[in-house]
């Protein structure tokens, strides 16, 4: 920069100095930064009495009365709700069916990320009890009226019974009905068999004609069902001649 004026000299210094200091600057910005809190995850698995995973219940975590998170559990009872800074928090764990749990954690004590059991206990059966108590008067009034007949020759599952025996398809539940036979379909589910044939399925007193019984229902769509494996004491108003000896499965839904 040789051969320049004294003042433009002058000027160009200044320049060159102020560009040293902005970029000499800029460091100190980094070092002010604030560093990121550590953070820990929060995972765990709800069980029952018996040890088994409780599958679809609900978690929610908060904290000061806000939200932080909500999942559901796995098939396996296990549940993962992400990570969070350390602090206390409140975990709510609920199911239908199981007494609701509320539960302090303590995020990141120990400085590790926390894995919790949760176990869940039944409802009493009391409730069970109350339902049956409103269906025999209300909507299943029929299926009661079927089943608390003398003499009957149906087989009669009502929601306490399928709950209890939890199948994964509705036709499981015919396993122990005599004369009848349930086998494995290829397109999902079971054929259900009575003396060698298909038997005539009813739901909520519509016929359902060619039905196979899972191809229509599941387990938790159901509130009752009577089952009868031949023509003897088949309701008069489900009888079908062209039916033979098939018998006939009647489904009351919890939707109808």
């Amino acid at each position: 920069m040789t051969g320049l004026p004294g003042d433009e000299m002058s000027h160009v210094r200044s320049v060159i100095c102020g560009i040293c200091i902005f970029a000499g600057a800029t460091p100190a910005i980094g070092q002010n930064s604030a560093t990121s809190s550590p953070t820990f995850g929060v995972t765990g698995v709800v069980t029952d009495a018996g040890g088994n995973g409780i599958d679809k219940a609900e978690i929610t975590l908060s904290s000061d009365k806000a939200v932080l998170q909500s999942v559901t559990t796995g098939p396996d009872g296990r549940f993962s709700l992400g990570s969070f800074s350390p602090g206390n928090a409140t975990l709510h764990v609920r199911r239908i069916g199981y007494e609701q749990q509320d539960m302090r954690i303590a995020i990141g004590s120990g400085g590790h990320s926390n894995s919790i059991p949760v176990l869940l206990r039944e409802l009493p059966q009391k409730l069970e009890e109350v339902l049956v108590k409103s269906d025999e008067e209300g909507r299943l009034r029929e299926f009661y009226d079927h089943k608390n007949k003398r003499n009957n020759f149906g087989r009669f599952f009502d929601r306490a019974e399928i709950r209890k025996q939890n199948p994964s398809y509705a036709s499981e539940l015919l396993r122990s009905v005599p004369g009848t036979q349930v086998q494995a379909s290829s397109l999902g589910g079971n054929l259900i068999r009575m003396r060698g044939c298909r038997p005539l399925v009813w739901i909520d007193g519509q016929r359902i004609p060619g039905a196979e019984l899972d191809e229509v229902t599941r387990p938790a769509d159901i509130a009752g069902l009577e089952v009868y494996s031949s023509n003897a004491g088949i309701p008069a108003e489900y009888m079908d001649r062209n039916n033979g000896a098939c018998g006939i499965i009647v489904v009351w839904t919890k939707s109808q």
